[in-house]
């Protein structure tokens, strides 16, 4: 604990000497350094918090809170209120617009703008927006609309999703193209695979369903399980075993 102290206090005392060298810009100021012992205990200091741009590196002991970041941030809990570029580390992120480069939660990682990179949380990923790039949690993967991979017991996508899926339960609300790998794997409209004990594409399939049972409305590929429906008239073909139409 000593040692903690010590540490903040020198790093407060370096921060208050690099913000002599702040410039203003835009109404906001920039710094290099940004520290945060518990804010609005944080040097540079001003009210409000969303006064400042860090380009360069962030550090909190709690909590720390700034408008921008572009480089490093580390510590407890970092809110940032517009865009953040660079790497995260710490117990949660959270970024009130855009996010670019990793962000490595223990408990997770919130990003309400659009997305670039890696997300990776010990639970949660919350991105309502398009995120390009990976999501990785213990828990569950929440999106707007992704493009690469997803990992983690729930995957959910609200919008269109585009890569691979893997997880327990794997959902998207609207177009999916790729492969989903899970126990129920569940989408609007599917272009691609799906291979798990359920499958499910609501309103059109095209391409392989694998598992116990898969099902669609209209459908253009191959079915195979143990038991196997397309729904697209009004009598559903029910087959065991295998299922195809083209």
């Amino acid at each position: 604990m000593k040692k903690l102290l010590v540490l903040s206090a020198l790093a407060v005392m370096a921060s208050g000497a690099f913000a002599k060298t702040v410039i203003k810009e835009e109404r906001h100021y920039v710094t290099p350094i940004e520290w945060g012992l518990a804010s609005p205990l944080q040097l540079p200091c001003t009210v409000p918090y969303s006064a400042w741009r860090v380009w360069g590196v962030r550090l909190d002991a709690v909590l720390a809170r700034s408008l921008d970041v572009y480089g490093i941030d580390g510590g407890l809990v970092g809110l940032t209120y517009g865009d953040f570029a660079g790497i995260q580390a710490a117990a949660f992120n959270w970024v009130g617009d855009s996010a670019y480069g990793i962000q490595l939660g223990g408990v997770g990682n919130v990003a309400k703008g659009e997305a670039g990179g890696i997300q990776l949380a010990g639970f949660v990923n919350y991105n309502p927006e398009e995120l390009a790039g990976i999501q990785a949690a213990g828990l569950v993967n929440v999106n707007g609309g992704f493009y690469g991979l997803q990992v983690a017991p729930a995957n959910v996508t609200t919008g269109v999703g585009v890569g691979l899926q893997l997880g327990v339960w794997n959902q998207t609300d609207n177009e999916f193209t790729g492969g989903s790998v899970g126990l129920v794997n569940f989408a609007e409209n599917m272009t691609g695979l799906q291979i798990g004990l359920i499958n499910y594409a609501v309103q059109t399939g095209e391409g392989l369903q694998l598992g116990v049972f898969n099902a669609a409305g209209q459908f253009e590929g191959l079915q195979i399980g143990v038991l196997n429906l397309i729904n697209d008239g009004e009598a559903p073909y029910v087959l065991p075993f295998a299922n195809a139409r083209f």
